[in-house]
């Protein structure tokens, strides 16, 4: 949208212009409005203007004072003039100070749309060349950086920055972008394009592709801790479109341009310690943190037995304890990102064996379905996060997988919903059990057949009802039988009696 500004010291005049036309339909967007021209000369400098429409006649700065001041700033947006008075004089002042056009006052809508949609077509070609320029030199900023980074000390007068790139210091960043295609490179031309567009707005440095990466060179370092914030925040805002997270380490600072090669080195060092970097932060040196090196190889297997037991009892803080202490571990020996998955692969694997053998009731087929959900974890915190999850998902099924407690469960779902069409196989889904494994569950602590303990529940209740006085179809349905004749036949095999004869002996 090319940016308009409406001067004039009427408001209904301004308002009206503003509500005339749907600018952005035309391609333009009003960003403001002022009311004389030494208003309009202090919001110039607020934006950067494509075009002002302006009245001749203001008090304390008119139409062509301001026009003139503008010029003589350097300020190169269209114009278009509007008046009263018809004339001619005003308009050759106001053709010296190259204007694009002249209303007359009632303006004209069709007029102004078509002076819009002319000067919208000065300005798209106005833009290309523009940007054209801007792609060139930068892009012969970019090719310099790109030689003296692949060349380093080898580069010759490389070393000697462009003019463009001849700052008082620098810092060198690198991004590293997730879920995306490691050969799809488009996500990373758009994100380096939108990367490049916001420093050019900020003045703070340019962005170019170094794949797998892009890279970001500043003209200013990041030991202001707003500022380190804000370069934090652009980078979000630019990788939101193409990147689900990312991460992003520093350099280091350098002094000279040619001092550059060595801080990308130092930046694609920390970049290959990524898994072990949390997202959030820009990371440099003072971040980087090294634990304690451990001398001695890891117990898998005691590891593993000790999991399974402190999930047996259900300790969820041993639970936590034990992922933790065995990462960390692993973590202080040097253990690379594709050694840590493989080990707790291993570690989640083999307790699920040994709770395969002793608790055939889990759905362990489930859980080992969730394994390859490690090797898609991009940072250490969060893979440690994700075993405990699945890990505790276990522990909350053996918590609930006491027989008393589930049969309990079942039991009073049964007194609650004995209406409904209530089936063993539907509730051993429910309950993730197997439906046969479930039933001598269910006879081991009621003493009773599932379908036996709920066509109880039924007879009970329906005794209740027909002692109300309720008529004998009315009660079947109201107990869960469609079917008068089947309830007349589980209430004899039960009372003793058909359910008219137990009515009228209750009643």
């Amino acid at each position: 949208m090319y940016k308009v500004m409406l001067v004039d010291d009427e408001p209904m005049i301004r308002e009206g212009l503003r509500t005339l036309l749907e600018w952005e339909s035309l391609g333009y967007e009003v960003v403001d409005t002022a009311a004389n021209g030494k208003d309009a000369l202090l919001k110039c400098e607020q934006h950067e203007l494509d075009l002002i429409i302006a009245d001749i006649r203001m008090p304390e700065m008119n139409g062509l004072e301001l026009i003139k001041t503008i010029r003589e700033n350097g300020g190169t947006m269209h114009v278009l003039i509007l008046s009263g008075y018809a004339d001619f004089e005003y308009a050759k002042q106001a053709i010296v100070q190259r204007i694009d056009g002249y209303l007359l006052k009632p303006v004209d809508e069709d007029e102004l749309m078509d002076y819009l949609n002319s000067l919208k077509k000065e300005l798209d070609l106005e833009y290309e060349a523009r940007r054209k320029r801007q792609d060139e030199h930068q892009g012969n900023a970019e090719e310099n950086l790109k030689q003296l980074l692949a060349q380093g000390s080898l580069a010759g007068n490389v070393s000697q920055p462009p003019t463009s790139l001849d700052w008082k210091e620098y810092e060198l960043l690198l991004i590293k972008t997730y879920e995306r295609s490691e050969e799809d490179t488009a996500g990373l031309a758009q994100l380096k394009r939108r990367l490049s567009e916001r420093l050019e707005q900020s003045g703070a440095g340019l962005a170019i592709g170094m794949e797998p990466y892009v890279l970001i060179l500043l003209n200013k370092c990041l030991d202001n801790e707003a500022f380190r914030r804000d370069v934090h925040a652009m980078i979000a805002g630019a990788c939101e479109e193409f990147a689900s997270d990312f991460t992003v380490v520093s350099g280091g600072k350098a002094a000279r341009y040619a001092d550059l090669p060595g801080v990308y080195q130092k930046a694609l060092e920390r970049m290959k310690c990524r898994f072990f970097l949390e997202g959030g932060n820009i990371m440099r040196e003072d971040m980087l943190q090294t634990g304690r090196i451990y001398e001695t190889k890891l117990d898998w297997t005691g590891i593993a037995e000790k999991l399974y037991l402190a999930l047996e009892i259900v300790n969820r803080d041993a639970i936590r304890q034990l992922i933790e202490e065995s990462a960390e571990a692993m973590k202080a020996m040097e253990f690379g990102e594709a050694e840590i998955k493989a080990a707790f692969v291993e570690l989640v694997s083999a307790v699920l064996d040994k709770l395969a053998s002793k608790r055939p009731e889990l759905p362990i087929r489930d859980y080992r379905l969730r394994i390859p959900e490690l090797y898609r974890e991009y940072r250490f915190h969060s893979l440690i996060r994700r075993v405990t999850a699945i890990i505790e998902e276990i522990a909350d099924s053996l918590d609930n997988s006491s027989a008393d407690k589930q049969i309990n469960r079942m039991i009073d779902l049964i007194h609650r919903n004995y209406k409904e069409n209530l089936k063993m196989e539907t509730l051993a889904e429910l309950f993730n059990y197997n439906s046969a494994y479930l039933g001598k569950l269910f006879k081991q602590v009621t003493g009773e057949n599932f379908n036996t303990y709920l066509d109880k529940v039924r007879m009970e209740q329906a005794k209740i009802l027909l002692e109300q006085g309720l008529k004998v179809y009315q009660v079947a349905e109201m107990v869960g039988y469609a079917n008068v004749d089947y309830f007349h036949s589980k209430f004899r095999k039960y009372v003793g009696s058909s359910p008219s004869v137990y009515k009228k002996r209750e009643s």
